[in-house]
Formats: C-alpha cells, structure tokens, sequence
C-alpha cells in the first residue's frame, strides 16, 4: 500500500489534470491508490523506445520530454510534458513496447500505474473505458492538429498554440504567470523551425508582453493574449 503522503499527492494531481479530474471521486481515489511514486534527475530516462513497457505515468512535477531518434538521422522532439500530463497510455491497455524515448528535463516527479492493475480497475469499472477512449482519441487528434500547424500555419501562431498546448494539462484557474518547461532549441525542433527563426519569433512575443523565455523555461505572461494569438482548437498535451 502507498504511504499516505503519496497517495495524497498522487490524488492532489489527478484532481488538477485537465485529462483526469472530469472523473468521478470514488474513481479518482482508486487510480492514486494504485499509483507508486518515481523519481528522476534530470535526463534520467522513464521509458526507452522499443523496451516491453506496460505502464501509463503522469507527472506530478518537472517535466518529461518525449523524443525518439533513428541512426544517422535528426532527433525528432515530440513534446515536453509538464505537471497533469501522461504518456504510456496506449502501452498500458495494449501491453505494447514504448515507440519513444522519455527522459526527465529537470528533477521530476511521476506516478506510474502498472498495466495490470489498470487494466483489472477499468474491467471492474467499464464505463472508465470511455474516458480512456476519449484520452487515446484526442492524442490522435492532437497528433494531426500538430502535422497541420508545422504545415500552414505562421510560426508565431504555431509558438502560441505549443505553449497553450503544454500548459493546458494542468488548471490553470488563479495563476497569473504559467511556466512552461522547455528550451527555445526543443521549441525549434518541435516546431520543425530553424533554431534562428524559433528565437526570433520567440522575441517578438515577448516584446508584445505575451511570454517571457528563460533559462530551460518559458514563462506566460499574457494568457489571454496568447490564446488569441493561437486560435481556436487549442488542446492539452
């Protein structure tokens, strides 16, 4: 069984994750009762591509970033996932081998759900599995939303809705300023944008007061501002 602090904590973040809290309470205790607490230093690796994993995480704090590299070729970042986010869901109730490399970016803090225990809660509680179908079905509409913006849209726009996107995992309600984890070079990479035209862009919001970029971090300024900036069709990560 978890200590008490741990499944406090665990059941604190499923409450402020955008992706879980709409769950009922009874449902919520249960998933933090099976939850154990993981730590990681900074580049510390949650899950390898490729190696049999069955487990669903969510950060609890830091940030995890998610990439996945083949030999010869350029890295590709997939995102940077910050407190309320998860990864491993489709591993978990597949049983299949993670398809990407995760790694903490900065001392981060994870709940890590093993698949079989998962699997024997959403089999007592089928209903739960219409919440994981909706999770799994907004990832792959995420996925095509990200494929269209890279395409079409202006990058000051794509910069907004990335920052939006990785924010929204957690409630936002009563903060005025947002931390988003990540350097402008993995910005640049996930964006599929030079690394020159991603800071330049980055500048230029900052100049209009939305964010402000620092050291492994960038800092919404401007929340309302830059939901304008990005447009409709703005989901969580």
């Amino acid at each position: 069984m978890l200590r008490r602090r741990e499944f406090d904590r665990i059941r604190s973040a499923l409450s402020g994750s955008t992706h879980f809290q709409v769950l009922a309470a009874p449902d919520l205790d249960r998933l933090a009762q099976l939850g154990r607490l993981q730590r990681l230093r900074h580049a510390e690796r949650a899950a390898r591509d490729g190696t049999p994993d069955d487990q669903l995480w969510i950060i609890l704090s830091g940030a995890v970033r998610v990439s996945s590299q083949t030999p010869g070729a350029k890295e590709y970042v997939y995102a940077v996932l910050g407190p309320g986010s998860y990864f491993g869901l489709g591993n978990a109730v597949r049983r299949a081998a993670f398809t990407a490399d995760a790694r903490a970016f900065g001392a981060t803090d994870l709940a890590v759900f093993r698949s079989e225990a998962l699997l024997a809660m959403l089999d007592e509680r089928p209903l739960l599995w219409r919440h994981v179908s909706g999770l799994l079905a907004r990832r792959l509409r995420l996925a095509l939303l990200i494929l269209r913006d890279n395409s079409v849209a202006p990058l000051p726009e794509r910069i907004a809705r990335r920052l939006l996107g990785h924010a929204l995992s957690t409630d936002l309600r009563g903060l005025k300023e947002i931390q988003v984890r990540m350097t402008q070079a993995d910005l640049a990479l996930m964006l599929g944008a030079g690394r020159s035209r991603t800071n330049g862009a980055v500048k230029t919001l900052e100049k209009r007061g939305l964010i402000r970029a620092g050291y492994r971090g960038i800092t919404i300024l401007d929340l309302p501002g830059l939901r304008a900036l990005a447009g409709p069709g703005v989901h969580g990560y």
